[in-house]
């Protein structure tokens, strides 16, 4: 929620045909700027007790969390609640009020409430506010600084100059005046910047920087486990904006911690995610659908939709951030955005008849409707709620769900299943990664006696799968003979396929066992598996999985087609095609048939 809710403001603040950069840093207070933080954070007699962070800003290692945006446009506009603000009003909005509609069009937040998750993170309800923005009548970039706490009320009665009285618990530190307090602004804001020990902002930059003083990061057992979280966390939430063909106009993301990087993943690389941006680049094209609510007739939005055939993720590589999100495993969820495109939540779909059949899609409300979508949702931006809502509003957000639904019901898996003709047993699954790669595997003996295995590789997030063996039936390994008039092989799974790296590239490897009485012929058919099933003749010009070679002992039989003297082990190593599926059927047929038959 941090992360969506500030990137939401930085987002809503930035400057038109500049990129906007998003950076969180996990940092220390250093010792030589301790005595400034205690001297300027350090509350006054009578309200210590009841804010921590008196006794925070005394302590050693201060931790801090700070958003950093540039290209931004900052906080502006008057800086007193009680003053007619005829242009801009950011100050007061994020600094002085809370409740206040937004005033960004097509913007993400509604009434600023989520601004209160700053508050909640830091463990003494308090936060800095460091900006540099335009001044009204001049245009000249001018700083500000204030401290704000937001904690429980009180009644105080240790304060020297007056009698008992209560307090909000709101509380601001920067230029006292005798009524309010100022921000502390110009040279002297960027000087007192500069001695906390902030990021400075350079000559001609704009935007702000939010610090939460003394973070809650106590489910994490370093910072640096805490930055990699944010760093996946942002790629999930915020990925819309961070794509290449956005241009100047998307979002820049960056996590440091200790003055270590942790890169964000690339959306469009890691999985499931990498779904979700294919079907959201399809919004635009033929492939994608118009949702419409019938009564009243209105246009609501464009839906697209991504399949893919996997080898299932094991719960145990589920990203954590992937969870938070909503999306835990493998995909069969629906991506909700409006205008702004930031995600609003993954809608979750009917899972599949085929654990090895996913789907991503993306659902994109019509721009006429954005602030209608944009008041259905709760404080937290993180769905639509069409309760909140009279009304053909109320409608149109209601039917926009029915109408995902209708789109999802294919997928959704019968009571009762055919049973298959053919005896398949899975055997196993296994994924491992290397070179970049994350590659899956399982494997089967058909009824026929081929023996056969499926492998999906495809760009990976560097998370490890794995899976039990098993099949549908709950069984473990099983065998099956081709057997005829003139002699019986043998042919089972020894081990699960797995990645290995052969001559400088990523292969599949199988290992089978060959019992028979004589020479048997092993004919490898390979094939891309799809959602529709087998395809055996790829596209023109498509690629196509190919055997690298058989191994043998320490033998190398290259080609299709390998002839082994029973009983023999048998690797088969084949090249499979980037973010498919490969399936793998062995046929072995003994070769005294083969004479009988007149065969060479």
């Amino acid at each position: 929620m941090f992360v969506r809710e500030t990137a939401q403001n930085s987002w809503d603040a930035r400057l038109p045909g500049v990129e906007t950069a998003y950076r969180l840093e996990l940092t220390t207070v250093a010792p030589t700027h301790r005595p400034t933080w205690e001297r300027l954070l350090t509350p006054p007699a009578g309200a210590q007790e009841h804010l921590g962070v008196g006794r925070a800003v005394r302590t050693p290692n201060l931790r801090l969390l700070s958003v950093v945006d540039r290209g931004t446009k900052g906080l502006g506009g008057p800086t007193r609640a009680d003053q007619l603000a005829v242009g801009r009003r950011d100050w007061i909005s994020f600094v002085l009020n809370v409740g206040e509609k937004r005033d960004t069009e097509m913007g993400g937040g509604t009434y600023g409430y989520g601004k209160a998750v700053l508050y909640r993170l830091s463990r003494v309800g308090t936060i800095l506010v460091y900006t540099r923005t335009p001044e009204d009548h001049s245009g000249r970039l001018s700083s500000r600084l204030i401290g704000i706490a937001l904690g429980s009320s009180f009644d105080s009665s240790a304060r020297v100059d007056t009698d008992s009285r209560p307090f909000t618990g709101r509380h601001w530190w920067g230029d006292v005046r005798e009524d309010h307090v100022e921000p502390v602004v110009g040279s002297e804001a960027d000087d007192v910047a500069r001695a906390l020990g902030l990021t400075p902002f350079g000559p001609d930059e704009s935007g702000t920087t939010l610090v939460v003083i003394d973070p809650d990061l106590e489910e994490f057992e370093t910072p640096d486990e805490a930055a990699q979280h944010l760093a996946e966390t942002i790629a999930w939430h915020l990925w819309p904006i961070m794509l290449p063909e956005r241009g100047a106009e998307r979002l820049v993301p960056s996590v440091v911690a200790s003055g270590r990087s942790f890169p964000v993943p690339d959306p469009a690389r890691l999985y499931p995610l990498r779904m979700f941006v294919n079907a959201y680049r399809r919004l635009p094209t033929d492939s994608a659908t118009t949702l419409e609510s019938g009564n009243p007739r209105k246009r609501l939005g464009r839906f697209a939709l991504e399949k893919a055939v996997v080898v299932p993720m094991a719960p145990d590589a589920a990203s954590e951030a992937a969870s938070y999100a909503g999306v835990e495993g493998d995909p069969h969820h629906v991506c909700l955005m409006r205008s702004p495109e930031l995600v609003v939540r993954y809608y979750e779909g009917p899972t599949t008849s085929s654990v090895h059949s996913v789907y991503a899609g993306v659902f994109r409300a019509d721009d006429e409707l954005d602030s209608v979508y944009a008041r259905s949702e709760p404080p937290t931006h993180d769905n639509w709620v069409h309760e909140q809502l009279t009304g053909h509003e109320r409608t149109f957000v209601k039917v926009t769900f029915t109408r995902l639904r209708e789109q999802l019901a294919v997928f959704r898996a019968p009571v009762q299943q055919a049973v298959s003709t053919t005896s398949r047993a899975t055997l196993g699954a296994a994924s491992n990664y290397l070179g970049g790669l994350v590659a899956a595997a399982f494997a089967g003996v058909a009824g026929d006696g081929t023996a056969r295995a499926t492998a999906s590789r495809g760009a990976g997030s560097g998370t490890t799968t794995t899976a039990s063996p098993g099949n549908a039936d709950g069984q473990g390994s099983s065998t099956r003979s081709a057997s005829n008039a003139s002699g019986r092989a043998r042919v089972t799974v020894l081990s699960e396929p797995h990645i290995e790296e052969s001559d400088g590239g990523i292969v599949l490897v199988a290992r089978y066992g060959v019992a028979a009485e004589g020479p048997v012929r092993l004919d490898a058919r390979l094939s891309v598996v799809t959602w529709e099933g087998r395809e055996d003749d790829p596209p023109a010009g498509a690629a196509r999985p190919r055997v690298l070679h058989w191994l043998v002992g320490r033998t190398r039989i290259a080609g299709d087609v390998c002839t082994v003297e029973g009983p023999a082990e048998v690797d088969l190593l084949v090249v499979p095609v980037p973010d498919t599926a490969t399936e793998m059927d062995i046929v072995a047929t003994p070769v005294m048939d083969l004479s009988d038959a007149g065969a060479a």
